[in-house]
């Protein structure tokens, strides 16, 4: 039964959102206020999603800091993101350099 309400909730809230942001009910422009506050959803959204990833085993959801292969990828993920610019580029040699840190260890 919680599970169903949870469910529930959560249709009424997405369509909720939607509707609103296409309807005439909200103003045009968003308050200050809240324009200064969704500049940093994207970047709290990555972090979220990417910060467990790196530091939490998938096999046994504890913390990794010893002999994490991922940190050194991301590291260098980073630097390649600062400098280049491009998803792509980031992307492709965050997986190279855990191919080839799995592949030396």
């Amino acid at each position: 039964m919680i599970v169903w309400l949870a469910i529930i909730c959560a249709g009424i809230l997405t369509f909720a959102a939607r509707f609103f942001t296409l309807s005439h009910l909200m103003p045009k422009t968003l308050p200050i206020w809240l324009q200064l506050a969704m500049k940093f959803v994207p970047v709290s959204v990555l972090t979220a999603i990417i910060v467990p990833a790196i530091f939490i085993s998938p096999e046994t959801g504890a913390l990794i800091i010893q002999d994490n292969l991922r940190i050194g990828a991301a590291i260098i993920a980073i630097i390649v993101a600062y400098y280049t610019r491009s998803t792509v580029a980031t992307i492709i040699s965050g997986l190279c350099v855990i191919w080839l840190l799995t592949f030396w260890q």
